[in-house]
């Protein structure tokens, strides 16, 4: 993110959120990588900032946190290591046992279901490959408090045995030359002492010369000397000669333990970057934890969406004295760009203008930040800020001089992606020369569409906002009664300083108050109350102009669902009737044998007339209900309800009149056509298909199936009642498919009640579904639980 000033962080106070970041790390490492941290403009690497820092604080709420403890950078001891027989220090080693402990700590906690719980910590994790047993070798070396153990080999072990029965000899010895000079009266009052890390006799100066030894020191006042008896002096150099024998020893341990851990120098690197990427997630988490962050949606592209949203240093401050904290929410509609902020002095103008910098490079940063997770909050790629007293001694510049300065660069790189932040925008200089020229600015800020968060108490700029598209007048309330700030955000009214009052209510006196308001006239207080009232208005036709849109677009979408239903219920009613005079039919033709016999037996009679016109009504009749089934059916099939015009051609798309699924048409081959409808290819009679404009999409993966006259006839409606389960659950996946590829919406499967065996397929086999919606029973009249109501 480009950035502008260089003191941007201190101006929206980032910089103290930063400080609050490092101030939770476990490691100086992560310190750093914090400070060498970009803003990002990407939104994935946002997205993906945000999600580690939520899966870590789901990892904290859960039974087992992630293992992480403090830690120090090995990368000096490193390039050491590498080096053929170097050996490293016993400081170093204990550093790198500490990753190599961290990291089969690691290892254990996402060993199972943890990697699933927690994918994006895990894929931070995983790239460690450490063997196990090094950090077994290093405990066989070090004990717990990082010294070499004195059974780390076993001739450290003998030097380390041998060590302990001379000091046990040297103590005996000792004690004795001390309970023997100390009668004759050579020694001080502090009888012994220790000099050059060998025990030595306190002796009198006088008394020196009585006893036989070495002198290693005497004190300041020459009075005591430091006095080594010749008792000892052989069983110290044999200690001597054990300690550094010791030294050596301790020397070759150290060099064969580095020699086992340099062939994992390279991954000592790989493990300290994970755990400083863990610990800066951790301390994002931690800091989310104080100031009840949430993550809010990221939107690719500028964008104010917040919603009870809270000035994060603000909030942590009145948490700590129990003083409550006023959110806002600040979302900017259609082409509105640009919020020009108002109202009295210290109503919370400036704080509210920081909040927005600071959540903003927050959410970029990846933090979580308090505000409601239904906030959208956008991407900006600049950052510019106005805030504060500009004054440069360095470049001899004003403070007016300093914010024009920065007005210039405002105006050579602002855009689109540009977040512009403004406080007491044209102040510094005489008011109307400088409320003209900030208007002048923020009207070419507005034409390079630039986003931005302005204050001001000039009322030329309000009167800009009301009338100018893309630009927004917004306040911080004031309590007319109380005379004091709520601190409340509202956008689409600007503010009044409400400086008359203020002053009355300090005390000035009306005298002075009067003079005053007789020198501003009463133009300008009336322009200001006018121009509050059309921006109250505005925003209340704007959003009754919203709801009714809103309304529209429903009762619109009502009518066209009422016209579909209405449709799908006239093709139902044509189907059962269908169905009925089927029915007739097939009952005409089963009592067919009864005519037949009838006739002969009227033959026989020879009454050839009377069985002529018998036949001859039979006949009528059955042509009579098969005209009717004709119609019926050319009124159901061959006539498309939506009334679609157009052929059906190969290349083009046609759907099949019973549905709304369409596809391309493969081929025609007489009567029939292949239509490729999604991952497959059906073969239909051509009368039941009908044109389309549009096909429907479908995913890439593709699945070739030929079926013939599925679908053409499709019932929503199955009976198994009498079925072998077997049957049964190919009948029903049958039923299920053919009522997916006819787009049905409302399905009814009979399956009795019995013992419940059929019951329980049907609900096991419509869970294999995803497109069901809702399962449920009929009504008790109407079969209740030995029937199933399906919503596609």
């Amino acid at each position: 993110m480009q950035l502008y000033p260089k003191d941007i962080y201190e101006k929206v106070e980032f910089d103290r959120i930063l400080d609050l970041l490092k101030s939770e790390v476990l490691g100086d490492q992560a310190k750093i990588a914090i400070e060498q941290t970009d803003i990002s403009i990407h939104k994935p690497e946002i997205d993906q900032r945000l999600d580690e820092v939520s899966e870590y604080l789901a990892s904290m709420d859960s039974e087992v946190d992630l293992p992480l403890a403090h830690y120090e950078s090995v990368k000096a001891d490193v390039p050491l290591l590498k080096k053929i027989n170097y050996v490293l220090d016993v400081d170093a080693i204990r550093r790198i046992y500490k990753h190599i402990h961290q990291a089969t700590d690691l290892i254990q906690y996402f060993d199972g279901i943890r990697s699933k719980e927690f994918p994006l910590l895990y894929n931070i994790y995983k790239v460690i490959d450490v063997d196990p047993e090094l950090l077994q070798e290093i405990d066989r070396v070090l004990d717990d408090r990082g010294e070499v153990r004195p059974d780390a080999s076993p001739e450290l072990l003998k030097i380390s045995k041998a060590i302990r029965s001379k000091e046990r000899e040297l103590e005996k010895i000792f004690d004795e030359a001390v309970k023997k000079y100390n009668s004759l009266g050579y020694l001080a009052e502090t009888t012994e002492g220790l000099r050059n890390g060998r025990r030595v006799l306190t002796v009198s100066a006088e008394n020196k010369r009585r006893i036989d030894g070495v002198i290693h020191d005497e004190s300041a006042t020459g009075k005591t000397v430091y006095l080594e008896p010749a008792e000892v002096m052989m069983t110290n150099n044999e200690i001597f000669n054990l300690y550094t024998e010791q030294k050596q020893e301790i020397y070759k341990v150290l060099r064969d333990l580095c020699n086992q851990i340099r062939p994992y120098a390279d991954e000592l690197l790989v493990i300290e970057d994970v755990l400083v990427q863990l610990d800066v997630i951790r301390a994002k988490a931690m800091l989310a934890r104080h100031m009840n962050g949430q993550r809010p949606e990221v939107v690719d592209g500028p964008n104010f969406g917040f919603a009870h949203a809270y000035n994060p240093i603000l909030l942590l401050k009145n948490n700590e004295i129990n003083k409550k904290t006023v959110p806002f929410d600040l979302e900017l509609k259609g082409a509105n760009r640009v919020l020009v902020v108002s109202g009295p002095n210290a109503g919370g103008k400036s704080v509210t203008m920081k909040s927005v910098g600071v959540l903003q490079l927050m959410t970029q940063f990846g933090l979580l930040t308090p505000m409601a997770p239904t906030s959208k909050v956008g991407i900006f790629k600049k950052m510019y800020s106005d805030i504060g007293d500009q004054q440069s001694l360095e470049d001899d510049l004003s403070t007016y001089s300093s914010r024009l300065q920065n007005m210039k660069e405002f105006l050579k790189e602002a855009d689109k992606d540009t977040l512009v932040l403004i406080d007491e925008f044209g102040s510094g200089t005489d008011p109307k020369i400088g409320g003209a020229i900030a208007e002048a600015i923020l009207r070419q800020l507005n034409f390079q569409k630039c986003h931005g968060v302005i204050t001001t108490h000039y009322s030329n700029l309000k009167y800009f906002a009301f009338k100018t598209k893309g630009v927004l007048n917004g306040s911080m309330e004031f309590d007319k009664e109380e005379l004091a700030p709520t601190y409340q955000l509202i956008v689409g009214k600007p503010g009044s300083s409400f400086a008359f009052e203020i002053a009355e209510k300090t005390g000035i006196s009306n005298k002075v108050l009067s003079y005053a308001k007789h020198k501003t006239g009463k133009n300008e207080k009336a322009i200001d109350e006018l121009l509050t009232n059309l921006q109250s208005e505005k925003k209340e036709l704007l959003d009754r102009m919203e709801t009714l849109l809103a309304k529209e677009d429903k009762l619109d979408k009502m009518i066209k669902s009422y016209n579909e239903l209405h449709k799908e219920l006239e093709y139902r009613r044509k189907k059962v009737k269908l169905k009925a005079k089927e029915e007739q039919l097939v009952r005409a033709s089963d009592s067919n044998k009864q005519l037949e016999n009838a006739i002969r037996e009227i033959k026989e009679a020879k009454n050839l007339e009377e069985a002529k016109a018998l036949a001859k009504q039979e006949r009528e009749k059955r042509a009579t209900v098969q005209t009717e089934i004709s119609d019926l059916y050319d009124d159901i099939y061959s006539n498309d309800l939506h009334q679609v015009s157009g052929k059906v051609e190969v290349g083009k798309y046609a759907r099949l009149r019973t549905g709304d699924q369409s596809g391309k048409v493969i081929s025609i081959d007489r009567k029939r056509a292949v239509i490729e409808m999604g991952f497959m290819q059906v073969t239909v009679k051509l009368d039941e298909l009908v044109p389309a404009d549009e096909p429907i999409k479908y995913k890439k993966k593709s699945i070739n199936t030929d079926m013939v006259d599925r679908g053409s006839r499709f019932q929503p409606e199955i009976d198994i009642r009498g079925y072998m389960v077997s049957d049964a659950d190919w009948h029903i996946q049958d039923f299920l498919d053919k009522a997916l590829l006819n787009n049905a919406t409302y399905l009814k499967i009979i399956h009795g009640i019995g013992n419940g065996t059929l019951r329980k397929l049907v609900h096991r086999k419509l869970k294999e579904y995803k497109d069901v919606r809702s399962v449920s029973h009929a009504e008790e009249e109407y079969g209740g639980i030995g029937v199933t109501l399906v919503e596609m």
